[in-house]
């Protein structure tokens, strides 16, 4: 196992950091400081040819704004929330009314610290942020941790663990973009999913959860045996088309201790097994990726140059009895852990 440290970019404000993991078998996973943002997991094909399997800026500039949320840490809650409210508390807006992934100073634009330590069977980093009361909005002083671990067995491990003084509100993920075929440039629409969901949130033309939810039986987001994301892009289903035309929807996973999410690519031979003790997650296909701002070249880029799986707790609109909520209450543990095990089809 082996570590890596160097700084990117020389900022007044603060030096963005990456950091590497390395395992024994050529995987490694490269992240920043600021946003604690993936910038690449190295994965190999059919072939055994190391490529990067996440979308990434050609410049490091770009993850002072990181308009994408590019491998981003996610918080303090993902997804919309309607009209920038909790309760009676008022949120920043970032997206015109309504705030987006913890708002214009969410955590994908923190400066989080970093330790991490060598073991004999993984690498790992702590990154570790406080978050203010009043912060974007929302109350609490917060405490987040976040555990990047990658072992011998491939497997990339994110722990979140968080504390907080009030009731609050809270849903952490990591905003990865994933493809498969890495540098040929190809899009995801001949990726393939699978995953066991009971239903998806019904959104509203502004991608706002109304509260209901909608069986995946004989639609396109019953994923159970697996489906191209193609069959998705080009179903005439009303609600792929509002998102689109593609996926970008909360799934509601099946009641397990650990769900099981499935995404693979025949032509190059990769397969990434993500399981996750969130009893949700939004998929999404890039549909609405413009080409404004440059990724590295050798990727795809645009609509469907990627798919996010974006596992999180469920907004108290769509509350589910026994299921964890986004409400989280004064002094209570937060804990959530989602792994991404690498390997061939």
């Amino acid at each position: 196992m082996n570590i890596l440290h160097e700084t990117i970019l020389k900022h007044p404000q603060q030096n963005i950091e990456k950091y590497t993991l390395e395992n024994s078998q050529g995987y490694s996973v490269s992240f920043l400081n600021l946003g604690g943002a993936i910038t690449s997991i190295m994965a190999p094909d059919k072939n055994g040819t190391f490529e990067n399997v996440v979308l990434a800026y050609d410049h490091a500039e770009q993850y002072l704004e990181n308009p994408y949320y590019l491998g981003a840490l996610i918080g303090r809650v993902a997804g919309r929330i309607q009209d920038a409210q909790l309760g009676p508390y008022k949120l920043e807006a970032n997206e015109g009314e309504h705030q987006l992934h913890g708002g214009p100073h969410g955590f994908q634009s923190a400066y989080w610290n970093v330790r991490t330590e060598k073991r004999d069977d993984a690498a790992v980093a702590v990154l570790t942020h406080f978050s203010r009361d009043g912060e974007g909005g929302y109350p609490g002083n917060l405490d987040v941790q976040v555990t990047y671990t990658l072992d011998c067995d491939n497997t990339f491990t994110i722990d979140y663990e968080a504390r907080s003084d009030k009731d609050t509100w809270l849903s952490l993920t990591n905003h990865a973009y994933f493809n498969l075929s890495a540098y040929s440039g190809r899009n995801v629409l001949d990726h393939s999913l699978q995953l066991n969901a009971e239903g998806i949130a019904e959104m509203d033309g502004d991608q706002l959860p109304t509260g209901k939810w909608i069986p995946v039986k004989d639609t396109p987001f019953d994923l159970k045996t697996g489906k191209l994301v193609r069959e998705a892009a080009e179903s005439d289903n009303r609600h792929i088309g509002s998102a689109g035309n593609g996926y970008d929807h909360l799934f509601l996973l099946e009641q397990r201790d650990l769900n099981q999410i499935i995404v693979q690519e025949e032509e190059s031979g990769r397969k990434m097994t993500v399981q996750t003790s969130e009893p949700a997650a939004v998929i999404y296909t890039a549909n609405k990726m413009d080409t404004v701002h440059p990724l590295k070249a050798e990727q795809a880029n645009g609509p469907y140059a990627a798919i996010c799986v974006e596992t999180q707790r469920i907004p108290e609109s769509l509350l589910v009895p026994g299921l964890p909520t986004h409400r989280l209450a004064a002094h209570e543990a937060y804990r959530s852990r989602t792994s991404f095990t690498f390997g061939l089809v």
